[in-house]
């Protein structure tokens, strides 16, 4: 998730923490497609009371996983730097809104890693992850983010699903309209923007293969770039 309004923090040397959101859309009315999107508890530091995607911070278990996970990623070819990203997003979901995207698991899944999953006998699916877009919040903010942003049809959750942790309230799907209403962060009001482009020149949500647009603030202000997802990443 990202801030791009204050509080603003007391130094500009706050750590840039990787993270992860994941956008679930549902196609049950192809002419209205609609988001899951949840509302953060009004006394978090971070966010209070905005609506936003489900997501959360990459972890060192997500890096692990990573690194010896050899299930297929999309595009198949997405940097070995961004897998974790997707490894988060998968977990995040389950864990804040309970939906699992996921395979049934053939071997042992490591469930010191990811017990949850392992409890429900699945293994994580991220190629029913596509990437989206990119977003590092501005300096001066109280926390900050690198964050990619995915998306993932309803249709990829599987029939085991579990309660949410309780971190988003209001768990709700909304048409694009809709969730323009909510009191959004400035970076969900821009990525919503980007869905509902992808969504008028593809099917389903199928956006391998194009250049991403990437939010971040440099000496001459607030910038959207273009970037590639299956190559080494600009640095914060």
């Amino acid at each position: 998730m990202i801030e791009t309004s204050p509080p603003l923090a007391a130094a500009n040397d706050v750590e840039i923490r990787d993270a992860a959101c994941v956008i679930v859309i549902d196609y049950a009315k192809p002419e209205e497609p609609t988001l899951l999107m949840g509302r953060r508890h009004a006394d978090q530091i971070f966010l209070p009371d905005k609506w936003v995607f489900p997501g959360g911070r990459v972890d060192a278990a997500d890096r692990t996983f990573a690194r010896s996970f050899d299930t297929s990623y999309l595009p198949r070819d997405l940097a070995a730097e961004l897998r974790p990203f997707a490894l988060a997003g998968v977990r995040e979901l389950f864990e804040e809104a309970g939906l699992l995207i996921g395979a049934g698991a053939t071997g042992d899944l490591e469930n010191e890693h990811w017990p949850a999953f392992a409890a429900a006998g699945y293994a994580p699916a991220p190629i029913h992850l596509h990437p989206l877009a990119r977003a590092i919040t501005p300096p001066g903010r109280v926390r900050r983010y690198d964050t990619w942003f995915f998306t993932a049809s309803r249709a990829a959750v599987a029939n085991a699903q579990s309660a949410p942790d309780g971190e988003l309230l209001d768990l709700d799907w909304f048409t694009l309209d809709a969730a323009r209403k909510l009191d959004l962060p400035n970076i969900t009001r821009l990525v919503l923007d980007d869905v509902s482009l992808r969504l008028q020149s593809t099917s389903e949500g199928d956006f391998s293969g194009a250049d991403l647009p990437f939010y971040h603030e440099d000496a001459c202000g607030f910038q959207r770039t273009l970037i590639s997802c299956t190559l080494p990443q600009p640095a914060p």
